[in-house]
C-alpha cells in the first residue's frame, strides 16, 4: 500500500486553489463587503432623485451600485488569485483604506459628479511546500506583477463580454464601473495593484495601462475581438516606445 504524502497533495494547483485561492478569511470577507458598499455609495451618490430627493429611488440605486461593485470586485480578484496560486502563493485581499477614504472626500466635494476610488489589491504569501525547488524561493516581484495584471485584465474581459449588450442601461453602467476598476487599480500607489506592476517592470505597467484604455475605448464602438487586438497591439507599441525612450537616455 502506497504511503500518503501530504506534502505532495499540498503542492497541487487545484488543492491550493480550493484551500487558499478561493477560500476567504473573515477579514477578507469583511474588507470586500466594506469595499463594495463604499464603492456602491460613491457610484450612487447623485442618483437619489436629482433636484427632488427620492429615498426609494436612491435606495434602489444604492443597492444596484453595491451589486455592480461586487461583480467588478469578483472579476478583479479571480484572475489574481488563480495566477498567484499557480506560482505557489496564498493570495490575501487587502482593501485600500486610504484610497476609499479619499473616494468619500472626492465624492462629497464634487457632489457625486466625480467617481473615484482605489479598489485595493492582492497581497501574496509564499506557500512553503508549494515553492520548494523554486529559483527564487520567497516572494518574486515579477510573479506578483503577473498576478496583479490579471485584476485589470479580467475587468476588461468583463467589459468585452458585456459590450454586445450595451444598449441595456444596467449593462452600460456595469461597463463604465468595471472600466473605472481597471483604470484606478493601475494607479501605482501603496495598497493598489498598480504599484506591484510599476515597481518590478515599469514597461509592463505601460503595456497594461495602454491595453486597458485602448481596448475599453474601442469596445464601446466596435467588436470585442477588434478591441482586444487593437489594445494588445497599441500596448505592445507603447511598451516598446517607452523602453526605447529610456534606452536612448542611457
Amino acid at each position: 500500500m502506497a504511503s500518503h504524502s501530504f506534502a505532495k497533495e499540498y503542492r497541487t494547483f487545484f488543492y491550493n486553489l480550493k484551500r487558499f485561492g478561493f477560500s476567504l478569511s473573515k477579514q477578507e470577507i469583511k474588507q470586500i463587503i466594506i469595499t463594495t458598499v463604499l464603492i456602491g455609495f460613491v457610484w450612487s451618490f447623485n442618483k437619489w432623485g436629482g433636484d427632488t430627493f427620492n429615498f426609494l429611488e436612491g435606495l434602489k440605486n444604492f443597492g444596484l451600485g453595491i451589486l455592480l461593485a461586487f461583480i467588478c470586485v469578483i472579476f478583479n480578484q479571480v484572475g489574481q488569485r488563480i495566477v498567484a496560486v499557480y506560482y505557489g502563493y496564498d493570495p490575501v485581499f487587502e482593501f485600500g483604506s486610504v484610497g476609499l477614504m479619499i473616494a468619500l472626500v472626492v465624492t462629497f466635494a464634487s457632489r457625486g459628479f466625480l467617481i473615484f476610488f482605489l479598489p485595493g489589491a492582492i497581497n501574496i504569501r509564499h506557500l512553503t511546500a508549494s515553492r520548494l525547488g523554486e529559483f527564487r524561493y520567497y516572494t518574486n516581484d515579477w510573479e506578483w506583477a503577473k498576478a496583479g495584471f490579471m485584476g485589470p485584465f479580467l475587468n476588461v474581459v468583463l467589459l468585452l463580454i458585456l459590450a454586445p449588450f450595451k444598449s441595456n442601461p444596467i449593462v452600460i453602467n456595469l461597463m463604465i464601473l468595471t472600466l473605472l476598476f481597471a483604470i484606478y487599480s493601475l494607479i501605482p500607489l501603496p495598497g493598489n495593484v498598480g504599484l506591484y506592476l510599476f515597481y518590478p517592470h515599469i514597461y509592463f505597467w505601460t503595456f497594461t495601462v495602454v491595453l486597458v484604455i485602448v481596448t475599453s475605448a474601442i469596445a464601446f464602438f466596435l467588436s470585442p475581438i477588434i478591441a482586444l487586438i487593437a489594445g494588445t497591439l497599441f500596448g505592445a507599441a507603447a511598451m516598446y516606445w517607452h523602453y526605447a525612450k529610456v534606452d536612448q537616455r542611457l
